[in-house]
């Protein structure tokens, strides 16, 4: 997890202990936080609660960006993920 700017970037691969010390990071910090990025390899998640985290943040803060919500997911193992609501 790095921030860049007003982009933060974070992994896929994040742990349960992990999406709580970003969600932790994030709280006080969202006002300033402008886009979420994923970057590394795209090949599985350990944990479901990550994309929970990511859209309970898009909810609260709808201005900002979410690659991994605002476009298709595309997981080497899973294929593409395709959010309804980008329909």
């Amino acid at each position: 997890m790095t921030i860049d700017g007003d982009t933060l970037e974070i992994e896929l691969d994040m742990d349960i202990k992990d999406v709580l010390e970003l969600k932790n990071f994030i709280v006080d910090r969202l006002e300033y936080i402008e886009a979420v990025s994923l970057i590394g390899e795209m090949n599985e998640f350990s944990s479901s609660s990550l994309l929970q985290l990511l859209f309970s943040i898009k909810k609260s803060k709808p201005s900002i960006t979410i690659n991994a919500i605002d476009t298709d997911l595309k997981l080497e193992n899973y294929g593409v993920i395709h959010w309804v609501n980008n329909d």
